[in-house]
């Protein structure tokens, strides 16, 4: 057993250095000429670098890498586990093709056992981000830059041993003084297992607080349930993110082959249709922030300490809790919010958007309109789900699963088959894990919100749906555009402040800017892509914490800069990174709001900017705005890098940062762009933008509710109160379009009627409409995100405010 031990029964090598990357598709036989390849890490993405532009490079990149396997070895069970690929990976090694993976957002394994060879072998992986009709996500407003963008491991086992994520310990109930609890542990084995068995040992901190054993059935993969119970046990709380580990050994004829450990926590869960949410039996207010995954040049290419500061940003708020929008994110993100202490809505990548359904291209129906695409559409939908489930099931921070955002955005002729696959899916979630809900995010239009447990909704969503008779959750509120510093506002709206007992929580949308395909609607988190707070933040965390606000930025006179990073060692190795900041003082040493072009460079070391070894940060872009500007530094050499800011007219400064790492003495390749951005489609089609998108208003009748004015003609909005009354459309987000048209109800109709505009909600610019029997128009081209119509005394109630856009 000693001689098992020494040799390492598991092994799990990470694969991040050392790649070669070329633009473009290749044949598993070309490799060998890589005179065009760069050499470059992982994570990383066709985009880089990326700065939240809405056309990006789409098609395929290759990525090839040398792997060294031993002898000894090649006895191993041997496996690559890829985190995230975006979104459809083709692998070979030594020219044979060994396996491939569809979706973009979740991790998979690619079996390499018997097919290495001892020394060198040659890993091709092949990768593409075209949009595909039967892939899910059909639509969505982020940004889909392709791209191995998340770690890859090599995994060496014995032949017996615990199966990929083969774990899921869960709490099934708490009484006063102990947990009960259950362990589910899948063992694979390359042969029929002959007198073996598995010893489970709990672990809280370095101290074991108990074990048990079970016999190993005659099998090749096997599933082995325990039950178990701890005494006076620790739960797992944002406030007390406590932590437990079980060790998994297996034995076979009293020899070792295995020992896998899973860290979990002890909670309990429950959303209740009239008081809310409660964690660990008590009532519990969830308050938090949509995360999207990408970062300021690195697009999705994000390192593990990026995905702290996220994740620590927001708690350091005063929130409680992330949703993560609109897809699985990487492994290691609820893994820190199981340490940090934040609750986690895990959600499916199938989401729809508003306005023109184009096929080809991430704007379309979301759910199919061809019936050959649909099947392998669903199939893509729980393939993805059944993936995001086992991969994160262990972690105590996830309270539920989400199956979509907004998916109401598809084509009218498949609805019926939308709600079938919510239904399908909500059942699934059921089926993989009890001891979770099933949420329906943004579920408040076309009666979404009562297929699931939980009903997300978005938008106008939150004053729609006041106590729906079922358990609800303000997915999305808040959704507003603006650059640093921003204003000092929460950016509340119709009344999602106010705290309903049966409201289980409410999240802002959202916490970080983000690319986006559509316009500026990535830029409306309460920090921006560059992750420096908007005045938003700073809101929050002195509400929720107490923690005043800073003093606000003034201009002045400019004396010279400071730079600094958050850390002054990091892990040469596409997990750590280092995030540096620079700004503008006076003579006093204090911050000023002035706005000029600054560089950093650097002038000795290895590293990169995504930009290769220096970037300029400048107002007109939105990088150096408010008097700072900030990036994140990585490098994938050991050694020491030297990096300078400088500015016209200030003495440049500097700071010394230490790559932990190989030492490497050749020149890093400079960052290479894309050969190419690809545009959405362009056509020439009159389409409906405002169509289900959020309607707002001063006050509402009951079954006059804002909403009516964008669904069909025969309803309409109707004030409670008339004095100063409004109704607003929000186009979610600052849209071209060509034509207004308001439906009035009543046989008063003047000749002229004026709407109002605004990209911000605060400033509006009037607009008079034409009568045009029977409805009102306005046919010159703007550009707005708010369409206000104020209620007039002989107005009997407003039937339509649509806005038609042409592309």
């Amino acid at each position: 057993m000693e001689g098992l031990e020494k040799r390492e029964l598991r092994k799990k090598l990470l694969l991040n250095c050392g790649w070669k990357f070329v633009y473009g598709y290749r044949e598993q036989d070309e490799t060998l000429d890589k005179k065009d390849w760069s050499d470059v890490g992982l994570p990383h993405s066709f985009g880089i670098p990326y700065f939240m532009e809405n056309e990006f490079y789409v098609g395929y990149g290759c990525y090839y890498r040398e792997l060294y396997i031993s002898e000894e070895n090649l006895k191993k069970r041997i496996y690559l586990e890829f985190l995230g690929v975006f979104q459809c990976a083709e692998i070979y090694l030594n020219e044979q093709f060994v396996g491939k993976h569809e979706g973009g957002y979740t991790s998979f394994v690619v079996e390499l056992t018997d097919r290495c060879r001892a020394g060198k072998n040659e890993l091709l992986v092949r990768v593409n981000n075209n949009w595909n009709a039967r892939l899910a996500p059909r639509a969505g407003e982020h940004q889909f830059n392709g791209g191995i963008y998340r770690d890859v491991f090599l995994i060496l086992t014995e032949r017996t041993c615990v199966e990929w994520m083969g774990t899921f310990v869960q709490t099934e109930k708490l009484e006063e003084k102990r947990a009960l609890m259950s362990a589910e542990v899948t063992v694979y084995s390359e042969k029929e297992i002959q007198n073996g068995c598995i010893i489970n040992r709990i672990f809280q901190g370095e101290t074991e607080i108990l074990n048990f054993v079970r016999k190993l059935e005659k099998a090749n993969v096997q599933t082995v349930l325990a039950k178990f119970e701890i005494e006076n046990p620790f739960l797992w709380s944002p406030e007390t993110p406590n932590l437990y580990k079980m060790v998994s050994e297996i034995f076979l004829n009293g020899e070792k082959t295995d020992e896998y450990s899973t860290v979990f926590g002890i909670r309990t869960l429950r959303f209740d249709k009239d008081t809310g949410f409660y964690l660990n039996g008590k009532p519990y207010k969830i308050w938090g922030a949509n995360v999207h995954q990408d970062h300021a040049g690195w697009a999705d290419a994000v390192t593990r300490s990026g995905i702290t500061r996220d994740i620590q940003m927001v708690k350091d708020c005063g929130m409680n809790f992330i949703r993560g929008s609109h897809y699985p994110h990487h492994p290691f993100f609820a893994e820190e919010c199981d340490r940090i202490g934040i609750l986690f809505w895990s959600e499916l990548c199938f989401w729809g958007t508003g306005g023109l359904k184009e096929e080809g291209y991430w704007t379309s129906s979301a759910y199919p309109i061809h019936e050959e695409d649909q099947e392998p559409f669903e199939k893509s939908c729980f393939r993805a789900l059944e993936e995001m489930i086992l991969i994160n099931r262990n972690h105590p921070s996830v309270i539920i699963w989400s199956v979509s955002n907004e998916p109401f955005f598809t084509d009218k002729a498949v609805m019926n088959q939308t709600k079938n696959l919510v239904k399908k899916l909500v059942n699934r979630v059921h089926e993989l894990d009890p001891s979770r809900k099933a949420a329906v995010g943004g579920a408040q239009r076309d009666g979404f919100d009562v297929l699931g447990d939980v009903a997300g909704y978005n938008g106008d969503g939150a004053s729609l749906y006041i106590n729906p008779g079922f358990p609800s959750f303000v997915s999305e509120y808040g959704s507003m555009y603006g650059y640093r510093p921003g204003t000092f506002t929460p950016n509340f709206r119709d009344g999602v402040e106010k705290d309903y007992p049966w409201r289980s929580g409410k999240a802002l949308w959202c916490a970080f800017h983000h690319g986006s395909i559509l316009g500026g609607m990535g830029a409306m988190g309460m920090i921006d892509y560059y992750r420096l707070p908007l005045n938003t933040w700073y809101w929050y965390r002195q509400e929720l914490l107490g923690m005043p606000a800073p003093e606000i930025a003034k201009e002045g006179v400019a004396d010279h800069l400071e730079l600094h990073g958050d850390r002054t060692e990091f892990l040469a190795n596409g997990q750590e990174d280092v995030w540096i900041h620079v700004w503008l003082c006076n003579k006093e040493g204090k911050r000023i709001s002035n706005e000029l072009p600054v560089i950093l460079e650097v002038v000795e070391g290895d590293g990169i900017f995504p930009t290769g070894q220096s970037i300029t940060f400048t107002p007109e872009e939105n990088s150096f705005l408010d008097g700072q500007a900030a990036i994140e530094f990585r490098s994938y050499f050991g050694g020491k890098n030297v990096i300078e800011a400088r500015a016209d007219g200030l003495e440049s400064v500097r700071i010394c940062l230490k790559a932990k790492g190989e030492f490497c003495t050749r020149p890093q390749v400079p960052m290479v762009r894309p050969p190419y951005l690809t545009p959405a489609p362009k056509m020439e089609i009159v389409y409906e933008l405002s169509e289900k998108r959020p309607v707002f208003a001063s006050s509402s009748r009951k079954r006059h509710e804002a909403y009516c004015v964008a669904n069909s003609a025969d309803q309409y909005w109707v004030p409670q109160e008339e004095d100063e009354a409004w109704v607003e459309l929000d186009l979610e987000g600052e849209k071209e379009f060509a034509t207004i048209e308001v439906c009035l109800k009543g046989e008063q109709q003047p000749k002229e009627i004026t709407v109002y505009l605004s990209s911000d909600s605060k400033n509006y610019t009037p607009r008079t409409m034409a009568w045009n029997e029977p409805i009102f128009l306005y046919t010159k081209r703007e550009k707005a995100r708010f369409v206000r119509l104020y209620w007039q005394k002989w107005m009997e109630g407003v039937q339509l405010l649509r806005v038609w856009a042409i592309r």
